[in-house]
């Protein structure tokens, strides 16, 4: 459904007649360094496997990951993206309920309601965001459902602590608690708040992870989770044949064996998120929150400025920005930022200040037309 995603630089294009090839997008949280450099050489050496169909079971990627989690291949599905197993999930175990803490990932809704299950959505009421989620004991009231939750939280950033997670799995048996995890292999001592080796021990926990976003190649679409193997081939029964392709499997069974290139990006992220953080931090009339991750939420301050407005007027300066409006439970004062590189964060913090700062950028915020770009 797509009702609000980053990254939409080309239908963004194709409408104001601009050039994709000179956006710096900041609206989609992608590995700075791109791929690694092995994925392009090992598409390249397989490339005529294409003549045949695709492993339709992922057989090989599945035993990589089994290895670096520690558990049986017969505990992982491999997806097209993390998204298709977000919808497969409801559709296939039929919770009575979803439960949801927002804001976050606008995909859950969309996952619930695409089978038609009610939601319930606790909404941080306050509008500050501290690194360590406090509204996980929220959840404990509610004692059916199927809860989706986001660690580290998009657009947030915020973490939820492993032994919360795991209090809240054996609260209830019956509770079925999915654990979003596209964004951990970004997160420093991530061991602190993964679950995804607890996950094929529990009789009620299931974690997705994203391939894309760390190693850098969202147009492959590749994602996988991790249960029990009951929960597994209840899954199995739902799920479409071939919806993962060859070079997707073989880019992903590269990627994830190239430990050089993980400490490089960890080592790299680290150093640029807390360049970009501390930079934001100068300009007046704004408030980024502290990063955990590879992007930044931001919230406005300057009364009479709004997302919209900050993202058109960057926008002509080829920076694209996610507004956050669209999200549930934030509004026209915050917009997400992604940790790119050093002379991107730059031109970033360069545009930005002039455009909060200027008056006569101010004086002319109202008279645009910027309600186009609330998803971009």
């Amino acid at each position: 459904m797509l009702s609000g995603h980053g990254g939409n630089v080309k239908q963004i294009c194709d409408k104001h007649g601009l050039n994709p090839d000179e956006i710096i997008d900041f609206s989609a949280s992608i590995n700075p360094l791109g791929y690694p450099a092995i994925v392009r050489k090992a598409v390249t050496e397989q490339f005529n496997d294409i003549r045949h169909y695709p492993d339709s079971h992922s057989s090989d990627l599945r035993k990589a990951i089994a290895e670096e989690i520690n558990c049986n291949k017969s505990n992982i599905i491999i997806g097209n993206g993390s998204n298709e197993l977000f919808y497969l999930i409801p559709r296939a175990l039929k919770p009575e309920k979803g439960v949801l803490l927002q804001p976050t990932f606008a995909e859950f809704n969309d996952a619930f309601r695409n089978s038609n299950i009610d939601v319930i959505e606790i909404i941080n009421d306050d509008r500050d965001f501290p690194v360590i989620n406090p509204d996980i004991s929220k959840l404990k009231s509610i004692k059916d459902g199927m809860v989706f939750l986001c660690n580290p939280n998009n657009p947030t950033g915020q973490l939820t602590r492993r032994e919360d997670i795991l209090e809240l799995v054996n609260d209830n048996p019956n509770r079925t608690i999915v654990i979003d995890e596209a964004f951990m292999d970004f997160v420093e001592d991530d061991e602190k708040y993964s679950v995804i080796k607890d996950a094929p021990l529990m009789d009620n926990l299931i974690v997705v992870r994203s391939l894309t976003k760390f190693y850098g190649f969202p147009g492959l679409r590749l994602g996988y989770l991790v249960t029990n193997e009951p929960i597994v081939n209840k899954l199995m029964r739902y799920k479409e044949p071939w919806t993962v392709n060859t070079i997707a499997q073989v880019a992903g069974m590269a990627a994830i064996n190239d430990k050089e290139f993980t400490a490089k990006t960890r080592q790299y992220v680290s150093v640029e998120k807390t360049f970009l953080y501390d930079g934001l931090t100068m300009i007046n009339g704004i408030h980024p929150f502290k990063p955990t991750v590879n992007f930044i939420l931001v919230r406005i301050e300057d009364d009479g400025i709004t997302s919209s407005a900050i993202q058109n007027h960057l926008l002509k300066n080829n920076i694209l920005i996610r507004n956050c409006s669209n999200f549930v439970g934030l509004d026209e004062t915050y917009f997400r930022v992604a940790v790119k590189t050093r002379e991107d964060n730059r031109m970033l913090l360069d545009a930005l200040k002039l455009v909060i700062d200027d008056v006569p950028y101010k004086e002319n915020f109202q008279k645009d037309n910027v309600s186009e770009f609330v998803t971009g």
